[in-house]
């Protein structure tokens, strides 16, 4: 690996490990789907994005032209949605600018979003919108009172609509991979380009803070650390309108709410919002599919060469590889091909590596002797792996363990049991390898839902095992609660020697560091359809569950129930808006719709009453030939109301 690629990786890893600061506290859902793509491959990481939104808002109208003693001297703080930069007053100093009813979906209350007589006061300032952040870092420092501040705000000046369509700042490794992304979002946004780059050298490895902690116009984010390369995507579905006039802020040009035949045109008003809404998350599943081709087609699709800035570069020299948490040792240009012939063993093409141990899927060929040298030679590659350990048979088992006598170990001092620590993104967990199933190559899966969690959600994890996914979002996230479920007696222990250690953990970006993300987790051992029933009901805002695969009863040819019971069970527990990430397993001719998970939760939701919206779709792993394991995400919109006979 290269002195720049390992730079890369390591701004990469600093980068998706910090703490979401928007006001949501998480990416947009609309926005999951390409930021996971993205942070999938090892030649981009995202560093910040908003799949698009609507808002009031008064004053300048520019949220940079702000006073910075208003703020502390910081840049970036003072900034979120619905706050009053400068003095609050038409009158104040330069900057002021008040954002209200922000919304990042479509406008369902027309006449309430657009009634102006309502923002004074704090009598309505959500207005149907998204809910107003009251806690995290809206309860302390420069944002203190965040919400009171707001419901004492009194327009003085016209109030103005404002949607902003889909913007993505991506970092790329090299100006080749920037060329290809920029190709592949053209045809879907016009305003696509390369915003800032350094070819490498100076400054300090990890001056890059200012750009992934939510950027500004100066160029610090290319400063040292090897050649970096930001790209900019943005839509052009944007809008701007007055609402009012400056002789009276708060009656509405369009609508009045006490002139009933103006309701007409708060619906005109909401149909200008909404259509543009659904051209711009047409625009963003457009450049998903792209991405996701890419794969399959890069070479089809790019044949010709792309022009950056004057600079011709063919399609191909891009190296664009899918950033997989295996170790492949069967190609590559440094080597290793050659390396692993020449050494005249046995050596397999790749491996899994949790904590200090190096994972074959099965025995290398030969006698013990021999697969002891293939193991030696495996930890001869990094000297963080002590020893080398082989499956020896399928993970059948209800909990996905292969058992003490599935794992063999072939090289290394002797280890029994086989339990080691595994590092992802900071956070620490305890594996026992033979008891208990674990994925490294799930990694970039778990990032992409603690991505997701607002600030202040309650937070349900069935089928928790060791428990990385409650471990990452209890430390990487403002969750207010995290619960996690779990049958295993050995993976119950397991995380809770892992919540001990989190307790002393310094890199945690949670409030309250290490031991405030342990007291938020609590862990409860037992089945999973003996527990849920005792939980409050229409409690929790997600539901994780990382279902295992339950043998042949599962996927397109399983003879089980494909996991209904866990459904009915799970979701009377969730509130209305709240989403569930359930885990099924397909075949690849069922990718990427998945009609039959979407049908079986489809129909136990209309069991109970429940409407439901699918958000996401994805394979998210292999679990044998042609089979996937998929997670599909969903939000409860509503209940189904009985018909009047």
């Amino acid at each position: 690996m290269s002195h720049h690629t390992t730079h890369f990786q390591t701004r990469k890893l600093n980068c998706l490990s910090k703490r979401d600061k928007s006001s949501a506290g998480r990416i947009d859902p609309r926005a999951v789907d390409i930021c996971a793509a993205l942070n999938q491959r090892k030649e981009y990481y995202t560093t910040s994005s908003c799949a698009g939104r609507c808002f009031l808002y008064s004053g300048d109208g520019i949220k940079s032209w702000h006073n910075s003693d208003n703020n502390g001297g910081n840049e970036n703080a003072g900034v979120e949605d619905g706050e009053v930069i400068g003095d609050g007053t038409a009158a104040g100093k330069l900057g002021f600018f008040q954002r209200s009813r922000v919304n990042h979906d479509l406008i369902h209350e027309p006449q309430r979003y657009f009634d102006l007589t309502t923002l004074a006061g704090g009598q309505d300032p959500t207005g149907g919108g998204d809910p107003i952040p009251t806690i995290g870092q809206f309860d302390h420092g420069n944002n203190a009172g965040f919400k009171s501040k707001l419901e004492e705000f009194v327009p003085t000046s016209p109030i103005w609509l404002r949607f902003e369509p889909f913007i993505l700042h991506v970092m790329c490794r090299s100006l080749k991979a920037a060329s290809a992304l920029m190709a592949l979002a053209r045809p879907a946004f016009k305003n696509v380009g390369l915003t800032s780059w350094n070819n490498g050298g100076g400054g300090d490895e990890n001056d890059d803070n200012v750009i992934e902690d939510g950027g500004n116009s100066k160029n610090q984010q290319c400063k040292g650390g090897g050649p970096r390369f930001l790209v900019a995507i943005w839509g052009d579905e944007g809008l701007d309108m007055p609402l009012s006039l400056p002789s009276s802020p708060q009656s509405g040009l369009f609508y009045n709410p006490d002139d009933g035949g103006t309701a007409k045109n708060a619906d005109w008003l909401a149909q200008l919002v909404n259509e543009r809404h659904a051209r711009n998350w047409k625009k963003i599943e457009r450049f998903v599919e792209a991405f996701r081709s890419l794969d399959e087609e890069a070479v089809d699709m790019m044949e010709h060469n792309i022009d950056v800035d004057g600079v011709i570069h063919g399609i191909d020299e891009v190296e664009l590889n899918v950033g997989d948490d295996n170790n492949e040792i069967g190609s590559g240009a440094n080597g290793s091909q050659s390396k692993r012939a020449a050494s005249g063993l046995p050596i397999p093409r790749s491996y899994d590596v949790v904590g200090d141990v190096a994972i074959l899927n099965s025995l290398p060929e030969g006698d013990e002797d021999t697969q002891r040298k293939v193991g030696e030679w495996i930890m001869s590659r990094n000297k963080a792996m002590k020893i080398c350990v082989a499956r020896t048979n399928s993970l059948s088992t209800s909990d996905r363990s292969p058992g003490a006598s599935g794992m063999v170990q072939i090289a290394g001092p002797p280890r029994n049991p086989i339990v080691t620590s595994h590092y992802e993104y900071g956070v620490k967990c305890v594996v026992d390898l033979q008891q208990t199933f674990f994925s490294p190559r799930m990694a970039p899966e778990r990032l992409r839902l603690s991505q997701q969690i607002a600030r202040g959600e309650r937070v349900l994890v069935v089928f928790a095992g060791v428990g990385m996914e409650a471990l990452q979002i209890a430390a990487r996230t403002e969750a207010k609660e995290v619960l996690a479920i779990e049958m295993n007696a050995v993976a119950a222990e397991c995380l809770r020697r892992a919540r001990r250690m989190l307790e002393r953990n310094k890199t945690a970006t949670c409030p309250g560091g290490g031991k405030g993300a342990a007291e938020r987790l609590s862990i409860i051992e037992g089945d999973a359809l003996d527990i849920l029933p005792t939980l409050e009901s229409a409690s929790y805002d997600r539901i994780v569950a990382p279902r295992p695969k339950e043998g042949t009863s599962d996927g397109d040819l399983g003879t089980g129930d494909a996991g209904k019971a866990f459904l009915l069970a799970m979701l009377p527990l969730l509130k209305l808006k709240g989403e569930v990430h359930w885990y099924d397993f397909a075949a690849d001719h069922e990718l990427p719709n998945c009609a039959r998970t979407r049908e079986t939760v489809q129909a136990v939701c209309e069991s109970l009453g429940l409407e439901m919206e699918v958000i996401h779709v994805a394979k998210v792993g292999s679990i044998a030939k042609r089979q996937f394991r998929i997670c599909m995400d969903f939000r409860i919109t509503g209940r189904i109301l009985p018909k009047v006979e």
